[in-house]
Parts: structure tokens; sequence; C-alpha cells
């Protein structure tokens, strides 16, 4: 039997084998590559002892108040720096070893999706300033 006889009678295997293959292999990079959405914390998620009372039971829209606040650079940053733009903030502190390396990461994450975005901006606010 040559090699072109062989192919002709196993042509339709031939064909489903390829598309089998092509299947398997799109289902595993669609599953190594896993584009995840950053979750978003209201304050009824996050442990209670960490939440003020005043915002403690709030489930949803969960706001930053006004704030005047010095920057590394020693520049008054306050929200009207921020009016009109999307920002996205964090709260952290250099000594935390739980949530705020996890927090730093998704910060860089959100970073490079919006680097070229005038319309959004990071804010990250240190609650240790004086270590931080």
């Amino acid at each position: 039997m040559s090699l072109l006889s062989f192919f002709k009678s196993y042509k339709y295997f031939a064909i489903a084998f390829g598309a089998l293959c092509l299947v398997i292999i799109a289902v595993f990079y669609n599953i190594l590559n896993v584009n995840q959405p950053l979750p978003i914390y209201q304050p009824a998620m996050v442990n209670e002892e960490l939440v003020d009372e005043s915002v403690k039971f709030k489930r949803k829209y969960h706001t930053i108040s006004d704030f005047s606040l010095i920057n590394q650079n020693g520049d008054t940053i306050t929200q009207a720096d921020y009016e009109n733009k999307i920002y996205v903030a964090d709260f952290f502190f250099t000594t935390c070893q739980t949530i705020c390396p996890i927090m730093t990461d998704h910060m860089y994450q959100i970073q490079q999706e919006i680097l070229d975005d005038d319309d959004v901006m990071l804010l990250s606010h240190s609650v240790t300033p004086d270590i931080d």
C-alpha cells in the first residue's frame, strides 16, 4: 500500500482527528490564558474589624470621601485632581503581608490595561505614611 492510497483510505479519519486536535488545543489555550476580572470589594465583604462602623453594612456603591493628601513628591492631591476621571483607589501599608501584595498585583494589572487611557487614573492611599 502506497502512502497516497493510505491517506485516501483514511481521509475522513484524518479530518476528524485534525479537527479534534484543534478543539483540544483551543480548550487548553483558553484554560491556560484566563482573563479573570478583578473583584470589587464592598465593606460588607471585608473583615468586620477592618471596616469603620459607619460603612460596615453598606452593600453597594462604596465611595471615597473628599480628601486632601500629600503625595510622595510633597504635592497636595485632592479629589479635584481626579475630577471628571474614573479612578481606582486602594488603601495599603507596606508591612501588610496578607491582602496588600495581592492588591498591589491587581493595581499593577489595572495599570497595564489603562496605560494609554487618560480618563482612568490610579490612586493608592498609604494607611501608615510614616512607615511607607
